[in-house]
């Protein structure tokens, strides 16, 4: 009798979560007439099909398939599995090299031809439905009507209780008030980052609900985009609509916001849902155009520069604030200086901590007191001491990290796998694609040994007098390497591998700066902080691809 997997999946939270249980029931029908035996089930709640980032279930199936751990797969259909035509055609490449066969309740066995047409009838699906979606959307904002979400300063139509009227507004005229409190500040000369912090200390809810306003939501956008609560020209009574549409990155999974052309823009007159009148738009308009010359030069806009992806820094998500205890971010760029500054400071006026710092003598500050103030005797046994009483608390804040943790390493693997694939169908060498693939292994096994520091922590019943010293030897071994390369990814990772925290304690101006390193308790227990990465050759044949001719190489 043939073993067989079940994977069953849901798009959206809207739809009930007892879909998953029918498909299930379905397929386990399916398996009983087909004589399988029914070995494991894999689901994934709300997740679109679109893509395979966030699909936990998913990405457990193709650990199962890559063990072969059964004969055959079944789905209620290749939707269910994946919508998009390059993720269809992976996944089906690696049930054929692990001689598992993909069966559908609709479609029977499905073969290469049946997956690739499959992929395409529902990419193209996908596509049809987001048309209908916005034919819709349009339809009534042509009629002044919003499909999308609530405006500050806006309420729903409440028909009964609970019950609303679908795409209708009406102001709301407590919101409305502070509205009107912007503007006026604004056109005055109040700059954002007042404004906002008077409002937070007023105790005015955010458009959100929050406590802490961010300047950022009242001007999002540089130069003359004219973005946030100042931007907006609904206040003045006009609807707005298809100025952006959203971008998914391939690889990571991450949505971004794309400008439309101007001509494409709907635009429609509300005049009933007007808050500020015409002359505090134009005096609030007149300051903001001002701002925006005296900063970029006379053409007010923001000088269109090459995106380039930031190099991650050896201190990156560990420095903290010593007032707040929020995190610490970049904030700007001078002569070739980075210098970081609280977030809630910066941000939201939040925190009294606003001096900035240069990175670089962080880091050298750092590194220069890491010896010692991580391996002194008496500090590791009384953190030693510590470490049991502080379990029970650690406890709660490792499973979110180790959430965290896992869901880096599920996407870097399907970056990986996918990188695998682009090299074992490409005929020419490809060093930039085997270069990337060494970068994102070596990132991986950082985050897998990360993973047993957080295991090992949670096992733990009493720590072994040998342990310190090794520790002792770990913090050596990677203080001599970062002093002669900092900047390494291998460095990095072993790094944050070893450090818990880093407090950046408020200090007068020009006066030295002072920080508190915090190691992390479970580096103690004998992690390796430099992991061996497997080489290209062990990444592409434990992806379950063979090996090709085709002059690739490590």
């Amino acid at each position: 009798m043939k073993t067989a997997a079940i994977y069953a999946r849901f798009s959206s939270d809207m739809q009930k979560d007892r879909s998953v249980d029918d498909q299930f029931a379905d397929c386990e029908a399916f398996a009983k007439r087909a004589g399988f035996e029914v070995v494991a089930r894999f689901s994934d709640r709300a997740k679109s099909g679109a893509t395979l980032h966030g699909r936990t279930g998913a990405r457990e199936l193709m650990l199962a398939v890559k063990a072969r751990r059964f004969d055959v797969l079944i789905a209620e259909s290749t939707s269910r599995i994946a919508r998009d035509t390059e993720d269809l055609a992976g996944i089906c490449k690696r049930l054929k090299h692990a001689d598992i066969e993909l069966h559908t309740l609709n479609g029977g066995v499905i073969d290469n031809m049946k997956a690739g047409l499959s992929g395409i009838i529902d990419s193209e699906f996908l596509k049809n439905l987001v048309v209908g979606i916005k034919r819709g959307q349009n339809g009534l904002v042509r009629e002044g009507m919003f499909p999308g979400t609530v405006t500050y300063g806006y309420d729903r139509v409440e028909v009964s209780p609970g019950i609303f009227k679908p795409a209708v507004r009406v102001i709301n005229e407590q919101q409305a008030e502070i509205v009107r409190r912007i503007f006026t500040e604004y056109a005055n000369g109040s700059s954002p980052r007042k404004i906002a912090a008077g409002l937070t200390r007023d105790g005015i809810p955010t458009p959100g609900g929050g406590a802490e306003w961010n300047h950022q939501s009242l001007v999002s956008g540089g130069g003359k985009k004219r973005g946030g609560i100042l931007g907006n020209r609904l206040y003045i009574g006009e609807l707005i609509w298809n100025q952006q549409f959203t971008v998914k990155d391939p690889d990571t999974g991450t949505a971004s916001k794309r400008a439309r052309p101007q001509s494409e823009h709907t635009v429609v007159p509300v005049p009933r849902l007007r808050i500020i009148d015409q002359k505090l738009w134009e005096a609030a308009l007149a300051v903001r155009e001002g701002r925006a010359v005296a900063k970029f030069g006379p053409t007010g806009k923001v000088t269109s520069r090459p995106v380039i992806a930031r190099s991650p820094h050896l201190l990156a998500g560990l420095l903290r604030c010593g007032v707040c205890n929020g995190h610490m971010i970049i904030t700007k760029m001078s002569v070739g200086k980075r210098f970081v500054t609280c977030a809630a400071a910066h941000q939201r006026s939040a925190c009294s901590h606003s001096k900035s710092y240069v990175m670089d003598s962080l880091k050298d500050l750092v590194l220069d007191g890491m010896r010692n103030r991580l391996t002194e005797p008496k500090a590791l046994t009384r953190a030693a001491q510590r470490f049991h009483a502080e379990y029970a608390a650690q406890s709660k804040k490792e499973v979110v990290e180790r959430n965290d943790v896992e869901k880096q390493r599920n996407r870097l693997e399907i970056q990986i796998g996918r990188l695998v694939a682009a090299i074992a169908d490409s005929d020419e060498p490809l060093p930039a694609l085997l270069e990337s693939l060494k970068t994102k292994e070596t990132e991986r096994v950082g985050l897998e040994e990360r993973l047993k520091q957080i295991k090992a922590t949670s096992n733990v019943v009493a720590l072994h007098p040998n342990v310190i010293k090794d520790y002792q030897a770990n913090v050596e071994k990677l203080h001599q390497s970062l002093m002669r390369s900092p900047d390494s990814q291998e460095n990095r990772l072993a790094f944050h591998n070893m450090i818990d925290s880093i407090v950046v304690h408020p200090t007068a101006y020009r006066e030295p700066y002072e920080v508190s390193v915090y190691g992390r308790l479970s580096a103690m227990l004998g992690v390796d902080l430099f992991p061996t990465a497997r080489s290209n050759a062990e990444i592409i044949a434990a992806e379950g691809l063979p090996r090709s001719d085709n002059g690739n190489r490590d």
